[in-house]
């Protein structure tokens, strides 16, 4: 199936010079900036977590679960570390690796208090980037000893180029797949439609069936044997991809899912 993306809401521009990362003295960047308290936090393990995205069905390997879970880790660490900028949460996968974590009250938050002196709170807020779904996520009202904050301002939240460019520097790797959602879709995954941007419509012509917001704006076109699947789509909400109608086959149906959710029409349901 030949699918043709109406925006670039994904390409992603080159690095730039500086993270933004800096400890609190301002003169250090990259993985110097990790003191022994954040580096434990990174190797912490709690395969209770683990356990609890197989059997709610989260993944469907632990290989799966452990990468979802050092990503949490990952994350809380470079939020704890930019200053000025509230990190997003740009996964819905790593984000219900997180609420894995959080239901496990009391262990979740001795490791907070024990690597980063406080509690982390989840705090979730709606992120706006096309095909980049999640929340942003830690609310630090305290920070832990050893890393002072600059003098208090507002922080502005990250776009989802900040924050790849702040993970890459940190971490000295490129941002691994499973920031990307849709490396999860199999005909086994349950998909939502994300409405956040306005309702979705169809036109018809010339062999193509296109979706567009209700305000006019282009979302994606594809071959008109997918128009019984967008129909579906739309009228359902909440679907398994395997339930998607009109005789596409299994990888037809996942190449859709993953084409809607880069144009920000669905998201994965953990």
């Amino acid at each position: 199936m030949m699918v043709a993306i109406a925006n670039g809401a994904n390409s992603a521009p080159s690095a730039a010079d500086t993270s933004g990362i800096t400890p609190a003295d301002g003169n250090d960047s990259g993985p110097r900036v990790l003191d022994d308290n954040l580096r434990e936090a990174l190797t912490f393990d709690a395969p209770y977590v683990l356990d609890r995205l197989l059997s709610d069905r989260v993944v469907e390997t632990r290989a799966q679960a452990e990468e979802l879970f050092t990503e949490v880790k990952k994350y809380l660490v470079l939020s704890e570390l930019s200053h000025d900028m509230v990190i997003g949460m740009y996964s819905e996968m790593v984000d219900a690796a997180w609420h894995a974590f959080i239901l496990f009250t009391s262990q979740y938050a001795d490791y907070g208090h024990r690597y980063f002196g406080h509690y982390l709170s989840h705090a979730p807020t709606i992120h706006s980037g096309s095909g980049y779904d999640g929340q942003f996520g830690a609310a630090v009202e305290k920070r832990r000893p050893g890393i002072s904050r600059p003098r208090r301002r507002a922080r502005k939240k990250s776009t989802f180029t900040d924050f790849r460019e702040r993970y890459e520097t940190l971490f000295g790797q490129p941002l691994p797949y499973v920031w990307h959602d849709i490396g999860f879709i199999t005909v086994n995954r349950r998909m939502l439609v994300d409405d956040r941007a306005g309702p979705l419509t169809l036109a018809l012509g010339d062999g193509q069936v296109s979706l567009f917001r209700t305000n006019g704006t282009a979302v994606l076109s594809v071959n008109d044997i997918a128009t019984a699947a967008l129909q579906f789509i739309i009228a359902k909400g909440a679907f398994y991809v395997r339930e998607l109608p009109g005789g596409l086959t299994d990888d037809e149906k996942i190449g859709l899912a993953q084409a809607l959710v880069r144009s920000g029409a669905l998201k994965v349901a953990p």
